[in-house]
This record gives structure tokens, C-alpha cells and sequence, in this order.
């Protein structure tokens, strides 16, 4: 496992991606950087690109291969470094990469530009890139899938995101922020009382610059966690942003442990067409292993109550590599929640957190078998009418995959599409939310503070930071 890199002093300039990617190939142990200094000892990488001749050498397991290049224009050194990378890698055994040196969150956001841009597009991403043929094929359907979402989009329609950031308990896969236990729970009443006040600011912003909500998505953690008078009071103060025509209303329910009649009723009789029920895995003893407190029977129960108050859109999250689940009782998981006919699924793939409690106690016995649980997933979800509309990457996630969200036809999460291919602009509020501002080519983000203890001791001068998303408005988007 490799353990060093080296650069020389010209190589040093892609040291950031050469990291990222040399972190597909492990998990996410430490690793150490030198500069102008020979290698020595086992388990490292050197990295070299003087006057143009570009090498690598990778000793793993007392075992040392070096590939080689002299052939690539400068602009191109950096992809060249990463493709004589994955050479020596796959040399040392390591199997190939499937998504090829991309490293990004968005890999179909990339995919797009360079169809855009190349007429030999998918030459380029197979043979410059290293991207397998069935990731292709993958970004492709998600491309096709998207089309009519991102066409039907413009600079005045905006999406709201509202974060609820608590739990009742942490699963030991998480590294998310969110508050958990008695003592987080007791900031509830304070925090839900800023966040009404926060979203008085974002109205105003919203009624001056004459924008239109498009999306609305109450997120976490896990909203349920709040009561059904709080739900209430929240779908109230969303009433003055002009929401009763809006395409799309989405939340996430989340734990089965939490969901109860009376607050799905709150959230449907407000206009929420579209819940998350989130079961993670169909198989008790998986449930057990990660900390998620409830069992397959609860969310079962869950959907029965979503289904008796009128929900026809819900999505569920289940996902691959977690301990104590197969392949085949991965298998038999994705059978049951199909069986629930959940509108979307969401095919997560573990992501490796050093500092999730799951990583700590079961260290590299984690994310087995992710591979084959994800293909399965892409396989029978297809045969039952379920197509792949948005995808993303996270650092660290087990076999170099990706997180993909499926759904019945015409079923396809805007708000989803949005945040992920980066084309909406997104006010955000909560602790832990990111505005993004969008001007119909960049991207710029006005972030709050990350905890809940943050967000209520500093939240006005949190919210002195609005004044940057109303100059945008004002400044450097031309509203069509």
C-alpha cells in the first residue's frame, strides 16, 4: 500500500491530482509528501516530468515498475503522469479504474462538456481518460435522462434547500453534518427559531429580485427528527416564498424510526409531493452492524403510512459495501425494497471516511463486494423500469464507483438534477448549507456556519454574508 510520494520540482504542480487519484487505488490511510528528494524504502510513488520526459515509479510490496513517456504536449502532463500512474498500479495488480483518471464529483457534468466540445468524444474518454466502456455507456444514459429537465430551465427559477441538521442517533457509517444525542437535541427549539428568521431574509431576497421557486428541499439529517407543530410552522414560513405552483416539493423523511402519521400528514397537507424513505439496507443484521436504529419491519410500516396519506413519489437509499452485507443478502435487499416500489432508488456506494466510527472498528474488512452489488443494482433495476437519472462521486468511495439515483419514467428529481450538474442557482439555509449562484456558466458559494452550535451563537454575523448573494443579484447575473 502506497504510503509516499515524491516529486520533483516540476511534477510538484500536479500533486493534487496525482493524490486524489492514487487514493482510488486504497483506502483513505495517511499519506506522506516529499519534494526534490530521492525515494527510498518500499510502498511509495515518484512521480518526474523534466524537460518533458515524464516517469513514474511505483514500489509496492518490494515490488518496483516504472512507466515512462516523452510523447505528450506540456498542457497534457498532467492527465499523462495520471495515466502512467494507473499503468504501474495495475502492474502492482490493482484493478483498473473504472472511471479511469477522472477524479471528480460530477463526472457527468465533465462528460457533457467534452461532448460538447469533441467530435471524438468517446475515443477521448476511453483511450486519453481510461473511462471503461460501461461507465460511458452509464453517463450516457444519465445525459439522455437529464435533457429535458436541464433545457427546461432559466436564470429567474431558483431552488431552496433547507437543512435539518439532527438525528436521532449517528450510524457509524456517517461523517455528515448533523447533530445526534440528548445534549444536540436540546439546540432543536433555538435552531428552528433562527432558521424561520434566516428564511424571512431569504423571502425578501427573493421577492425584490423577482425571482420564481422552482424547487423546494427540506434535507439533514433527518427533518422527521422535528416535531409535527414544527413541520407545520416550517411548510408555513415556506408559504411566503409563492411555492403553490412550484414543480417539485421534496422531504426527506429519512429514518423509518422517526416517521409518524401525524407528521407526514403536516408535510403532505403543506404541498410535499416527494419523501425519502431511507432504509440503507433490507437486512436486520446489516441495520444493527452500521447503528441505524429501526428495522426492516419499520420500514415496511413507513411506507404504508406514506402510501395511506396520499405520497405517490418516494425515494429510498440503500447501499453497497456496508459490513455484514453480501452479495447475495445485497441482492436479497434490493428485491425487498423493490417489492415496495419506491418511484426512485438510490444506489449509494460506501464511502471509506477515516473519521466515520465505521472506519475505525472495521477498517479495511469494509466496502466488500461494492463492485458487484452495484452492477447487480444497475442490472435489476433496469429490468424493472427504474433508469439512472443523476450520479456522483465522493472521496474515498469503495472501488472507485459512484452514487447513483434511479427512477421510474417521468419520476426524475429536479432539485437532484440541479444541485449535482451544477445549473441552478440554490439558496440555502441551515447550518451547513451551501447558496449556490449560478450566472448560466460558474458557480459561486456563500456557505454558513457548519454546526448547530455555530450557526446559533454567530448567526447574525453569519447572515452578514447574504449581502455577497444580494450583490450577485444586483451585480453579475443578468436576469433574462
Amino acid at each position: 500500500m502506497i504510503k509516499s510520494l515524491y516529486f520533483d520540482n516540476t511534477a510538484y504542480q500536479y500533486a493534487y491530482e496525482l493524490e486524489r487519484l492514487i487514493r482510488n487505488f486504497s483506502l483513505p490511510h495517511k499519506l506522506e509528501f516529499y519534494t526534490d528528494k530521492t525515494p527510498h524504502g518500499t510502498d511509495y510513488a515518484y512521480f518526474c516530468a523534466d524537460n518533458g520526459k515524464l516517469s513514474v515509479t511505483v514500489s509496492d510490496n518490494d515490488t518496483v515498475y516504472k512507466e515512462s513517456s516523452d510523447v505528450c504536449e506540456p498542457s497534457d502532463y498532467e492527465n499523462e503522469l495520471c495515466r502512467l500512474l494507473c499503468r504501474c498500479m495495475e502492474r502492482h495488480g490493482h484493478t483498473p479504474l473504472p472511471w479511469g483518471i477522472l477524479t471528480g464529483v460530477r463526472p457527468v457534468k465533465y462528460i457533457r462538456s467534452i461532448y460538447e466540445t469533441r467530435d471524438n468524444a468517446e475515443e477521448y474518454l476511453r483511450n486519453s481518460l481510461l473511462v471503461s466502456d460501461k461507465k460511458i455507456q452509464l453517463a450516457n444514459d444519465v445525459i439522455r435522462i437529464q435533457k429535458p429537465v436541464l433545457d427546461s430551465l432559466d436564470l429567474r427559477k431558483i431552488s431552496l434547500y433547507i437543512s435539518i441538521p439532527f438525528c436521532p442517533s449517528r450510524c457509524s457509517y456517517c461523517s455528515f453534518i448533523s447533530a445526534s444525542g440528548e445534549g444536540a437535541l436540546k439546540l432543536i427549539d433555538d435552531y428552528f427559531g433562527l432558521l424561520l428568521k434566516e428564511l424571512d431574509i431569504y423571502a425578501d431576497i427573493v421577492k425584490r429580485f423577482s425571482l420564481k421557486v422552482d424547487t423546494v428541499y427540506i434535507g439533514g439529517g433527518t427533518p422527521t427528527t422535528l416535531s409535527a407543530s414544527q413541520l407545520d410552522s416550517l411548510i408555513e414560513k415556506l408559504g411566503e416564498f409563492d411555492i403553490a405552483n412550484i414543480r417539485e416539493f421534496t422531504a426527506e423523511a429519512g429514518r423509518p424510526d422517526t416517521i409518524t402519521e401525524d407528521k407526514l400528514r403536516a408535510l403532505k397537507n403543506g404541498g410535499v409531493r416527494r419523501i425519502s424513505i431511507n432504509p440503507q439496507s433490507m437486512n436486520d443484521s446489516v441495520l444493527e452492524a452500521v447503528g441505524r436504529r429501526h428495522t426492516v419491519k419499520q420500514v415496511c410500516e413507513a411506507f404504508d403510512i406514506a402510501r395511506k396519506v396520499g405520497f405517490d413519489c418516494i425515494n429510498s437509499d440503500i447501499i453497497a459495501g456496508l459490513p455484514a452485507e453480501t452479495e447475495r443478502s445485497f441482492e436479497d435487499s434490493l428485491q425487498q425494497l423493490c417489492k415496495l416500489s419506491p418511484e426512485n432508488i438510490t444506489v449509494h456506494t460506501l464511502s471509506l471516511k477515516r473519521s466515520s466510527a465505521l472506519f475505525c472498528r472495521f477498517g479495511d474488512d469494509i466496502g466488500k463486494g461494492a463492485k458487484y452489488m452495484t452492477d447487480t443494482a444497475y442490472d435489476m433495476l433496469f429490468e424493472k423500469g427504474y433508469f439512472p437519472y443523476y450520479l456522483y462521486r465522493q472521496k474515498n468511495i469503495a472501488d472507485n464507483l459512484e452514487n447513483i439515483g434511479y427512477c421510474k419514467d417521468g419520476c426524475e428529481s429536479i432539485y437532484n438534477i440541479c444541485i449535482m450538474e451544477d445549473v441552478q442557482t440554490i439558496l440555502a439555509a441551515g447550518c451547513g448549507a451551501s447558496t449556490k449562484l449560478y450566472d448560466g456558466k460558474n458557480v459561486s458559494r456563500v456557505i454558513n456556519y457548519k454546526y448547530p452550535y455555530e450557526y446559533i451563537s454567530r448567526f447574525a454575523l453569519m447572515n452578514e454574508r447574504k449581502r455577497d448573494i444580494e450583490n450577485f443579484f444586483e451585480e453579475k447575473l443578468t436576469l433574462a
